[in-house]
């Protein structure tokens, strides 16, 4: 599992800060508005994305409630989203907490922990506050941008709704 050293952000590389901000904030976007074909490329080839409750993590568990790893996998839960998947319509609100940063100069990797909430709106307009938690995050540089290789998606509760479609 991935462990975040938290220092300041004076202490890591500020271009390397603000695109890992930048990659952290867009891919939240891309989730809110339904972009989910954009999913897999935020990640690097191998990247690999990990959704786990917060007590599996603590006690390094392997299981999780969505593992997957390389783009492969990632495209495949995207094609099923667009044709095996059956769930009402609804959106998602993400509200990401600033983010502990660090960068490992010698590997170019930022590791970063941002706190998350995220709001469920359903078509008819009901509100839930669906889920939080915390990204922990090893991003590496890909083609002069910066890629998840690894996002771990840590949620507060075990009580996880069934309609979980769209990565958090």
């Amino acid at each position: 599992m991935t462990t975040v050293t938290e220092k300041p952000a004076a202490q890591s590389s500020g271009d390397q800060y603000r695109k890992a901000a930048e990659l952290i904030a867009s891919y939240a976007h891309a989730m809110d508005d339904g972009e989910i074909d954009r999913w897999p490329q935020f990640f690097t080839p191998n990247g690999i994305y990990h959704l786990t409750t917060k007590e599996n993590h603590e006690a390094s568990l392997p299981i999780g409630i969505m593992r997957c790893v390389g783009r492969g996998m990632m495209i495949d839960r995207v094609k099923a989203f667009h044709t095996a998947n059956i769930f009402e319509p609804h959106t998602y609100n993400h509200v990401i907490g600033y983010p502990a940063m660090s960068y490992d100069k010698a590997t170019g990797r930022v590791t970063a922990r941002s706190n998350f909430q995220v709001i469920r709106i359903m078509e008819a307009g009901r509100m839930d506050l669906y889920a939080t938690g915390k990204y922990l995050d090893i991003i590496q540089e890909e083609g002069g941008s910066l890629k998840f290789m690894e996002r771990v998606v840590v949620l507060d509760s075990r009580n996880v709704d069934i309609l979980l479609v769209v990565p958090l």
